[in-house]
Order: C-alpha cells, then sequence, then structure tokens
C-alpha cells in the first residue's frame, strides 16, 4: 500500500579516547519523528548535529517538555493570567491548610482579622514556594540554553559526559534562551518579589495587631480579725496576665499578692495564660476556654 522510507545514514570513525584506543563506526540518523514533531526538519538544518545526545536531554526538548507542562507553562501566560491562577492557588491553600492552621490560635469568630493574616501568610508563603520552583526549573533550561558546553548522560547510570554545541546549534538554542525562556524568568522574578513582600506586609501586620493584655483587677483575700478569710475589696491588686509569668519575690511571703495571683490565674497553673509556655508544658492541667482564648 506504501513504501517504507527509513532514515539516511551517515558513516563515520569516531575515536574513544581512555583505556582502550580504537575506533569504530556508527550509523547517525539524519532525522527522526521527534525531530520533525519540533519542528527542525527545515532546509539547512542537520539533526545529526544533536544525535549524540539523548533526545530529552537537548536543551531544546527540555524546554518543549516545559512548555508543555501543567504547572511550568503558566510562566508562559500574560502577567494578569498568571495573577489569576496565582490567586486561585492561595485561596486552594488557604482553604485546606492555611486557615485550618490559623483556627488553632485565632478563633474567626472572635478573631477575624488575625485569622486571615495569619492564614493568608502562610499561604502566600505556599504559593511563592510554587513560583520559587518554576523559576528554578526556567533557568536550569536557561542555562543550558544560552551555555556552549553542556552536560549529559548517555544511558543514565553515572555515565554522564559533556557536549560541545556546534555553532548551528548554539546559534538557536541562545535564540530560543533570549526569546522565550528571558521573559518567563522575568515575569517569574516579578512575581516571586511582590508574594515577598505581601508576605512581609502580611506577618508584619499581624505583629502589630497583638493581641493587648486586659488588665484583671481581682479582690485580694486578707485575714479577719477573728482569723477567717474573706474579700477585702479595700485592697485592690491589679494583675495583668502576662505579668503571672514574671511574680515579684515577695508573692512567696506575701499572702495577698498569692491570693491574686491564684485568681487572677483562675485556679490554674500560670502557664496556661500564654500559649508558648501552655505549649512548652504541654498543656497539662489546662482547660479548654485557656485553648481558645
Amino acid at each position: 500500500p506504501g513504501t517504507l522510507r527509513l532514515p539516511t545514514l551517515r558513516f563515520c570513525r569516531l575515536p574513544i579516547y581512555g583505556t582502550r584506543r580504537y575506533g569504530f563506526y556508527v550509523g547517525k540518523a539524519l532525522g527522526n519523528d521527534s525531530d520533525r514533531k519540533n519542528g527542525f526538519e527545515r532546509e539547512g538544518w542537520d539533526p545529526s548535529l544533536e544525535i549524540e545526545v539523548p533526545a530529552e536531554q537537548r536543551p531544546a526538548n527540555e524546554l518543549a517538555a516545559l512548555k508543555e507542562g501543567e504547572l511550568y507553562s503558566w510562566a508562559q501566560l500574560s502577567s494578569t493570567d498568571f495573577a489569576i491562577r496565582l490567586a486561585g492557588l492561595w485561596l486552594i491553600f488557604f482553604v485546606f491548610l492555611g486557615g485550618p492552621i490559623a483556627s488553632a490560635s485565632f478563633q474567626p469568630a472572635n478573631e477575624p482579622l488575625r485569622f486571615l493574616l495569619a492564614g493568608g501568610a502562610g499561604s502566600v508563603f505556599a504559593v511563592a514556594v510554587v513560583i520559587l520552583r518554576l523559576y528554578l526549573g526556567w533557568s536550569y533550561v536557561g542555562n543550558r540554553l544560552i551555555s556552549a558546553v553542556v552536560p549529559y548522560e548517555e544511558t543514565g547510570w553515572h555515565d554522564g559526559q559533556l557536549w560541545v554545541k556546534p555553532p548551528e546549534v548554539l546559534a538557536r538554542d541562545r535564540l530560543l534562551g533570549a526569546y522565550q525562556v528571558k521573559p518567563a524568568l522575568t515575569r517569574l522574578k516579578r512575581m516571586l518579589l511582590g508574594a515577598g513582600v505581601l508576605l512581609a506586609t502580611t506577618t508584619i501586620s499581624l505583629f502589630l495587631l497583638a493581641d493587648p493584655q486586659e488588665l484583671q483587677t481581682v479582690a485580694a483575700v486578707g485575714p479577719n480579725k477573728d482569723g477567717s478569710r474573706s474579700l477585702d475589696v479595700e485592697r485592690n491588686i491589679a494583675f495583668r496576665k502576662k505579668d503571672l509569668l514574671h511574680l515579684p519575690t515577695e508573692v512567696v511571703d506575701n499572702d495577698e499578692l498569692a491570693a491574686a495571683a491564684a485568681a487572677a490565674a483562675k485556679g490554674r497553673p500560670v502557664y496556661c495564660s500564654d500559649r508558648f509556655y501552655r505549649a512548652l508544658a504541654g498543656g497539662q492541667y489546662c482547660k479548654w476556654e485557656d485553648l481558645i482564648k
């Protein structure tokens, strides 16, 4: 029904340098399906210039694989489309990662702003990691395109070689790097810088909106003349929550100070009022309301 077309072969004698010194003849195919698929079959182009490098390790083919990737192809989009996809990715991270983690520290109903800032900062960090991964992938391929000598492995089993690009291949690869890779890297740098600024802004805002320690005034318990103990409303001792972690030494000998501290702590260990020390102590003897405040 049709004729079978075989690739044209070119034979040459190549020396091998190493422990064995001899030569052998190899046949080079001037064309194959992958070269025609990538558009390299044109007048004046000889695919045999790259025949010694495996097809998947050729810089031009690595660039084509990036452009066809589900995630790496985002770098070729316009700035608006790229920003829209990153916003969608941020929303996914916020719903499934940042929001649940932030809700453990800040109740959305009681502290919505701090909850949004904490969850948003974590989600922005995750998005920044994705952008950095894209940048590293495109930067790697870009460096291989503009380099005159690229490493490759013949079989993928620790047999690395160096390939010196012919002038025709080097000129083509550098054109691809200048007109396709460089704009993508510039766009990724701009997005990565924006993510960094946004992450710094949300983090600083979260620290500036730290929950002020409310002044808690409790009535000291003092002894009556008959030896009984009751509330003495005329001698009020004020303690802040943060003061409970740094009580004065007089509290050891002063029953009024000790009673005021115990009342401010609501009969529980003083570390229950601080998230850091509560986590350090494992939360033992603390109640559930201490965890949600």
